[in-house]
């Protein structure tokens, strides 16, 4: 093999190593929504269907990052959201359940017209058809009006990492990783569908 073939070969295994990882997602816009209208949005904590007890906390802590990154919506303190629904006893059930009435004025409160909320129910590493372990992830979330609680928007994202190839070193990208490219991708998509 002349040198030629050799860096071709090995710029073909790296952007195999280094490969995007599938997505799937589901993309809902309310058609009747005017995107203008929502200035400052709160986010709920995402629930977590996992038995990484984790998983919700992280997931929203990368979501509202993301939200910040794009710079369409100011987003409201998460800590001040809580301490209105702790001080009008607001706080979720056991089962994670909010009261509507009480949900709504603590947005109301906190100057939010939009509430966005989440549930993750996949979040861990999983085998490879290499055998070795791979990220994934799923969750759902949406945005709904404070005013009349019709859903403005909504998706659902599953994301598996691909391993990368062993003779190039590394492994499979991290969890964290590829949650926070997920979290782009669906505030990214929802930004372009949307507006």
């Amino acid at each position: 093999m002349n040198g030629r073939t050799v860096v071709r070969m090995t710029a073909a295994l790296l952007l195999l190593g280094v490969a995007g990882c599938a997505a799937h997602g589901r993309f809902y816009v309310n058609g009747e929504a005017d995107m203008a209208f929502y200035k400052k949005v709160a986010v709920l904590p995402f629930a977590n269907l996992t038995s990484d007890r984790f998983a919700g906390e992280r997931t929203t802590r990368m979501f509202v990052t993301e939200l910040v990154i794009a710079d369409r919506f100011q987003v409201s303190d998460p800590g001040e959201l809580r301490s209105v629904l702790e001080r009008t006893g607001g706080l979720p059930t056991y089962e994670g359940t909010y009261d509507p009435k009480k949900l709504k004025d603590a947005a109301v409160e906190v100057g939010a017209n939009g509430l966005i909320r989440g549930a993750v129910s996949e979040y861990q590493m999983v085998g490879s058809n290499s055998g070795s372990l791979r990220p994934s992830i799923a969750f759902d979330v949406e945005m709904i009006d404070v005013a009349t609680s019709k859903v403005v928007w909504k998706a659902s994202i599953t994301k598996r990492g691909k391993s990368r190839v062993p003779i190039l070193g590394g492994g499979a990208p991290t969890l964290s990783r590829l949650t926070e490219e997920a979290c782009r991708e669906v505030v990214q998509r929802i930004d372009h569908q949307a507006f």
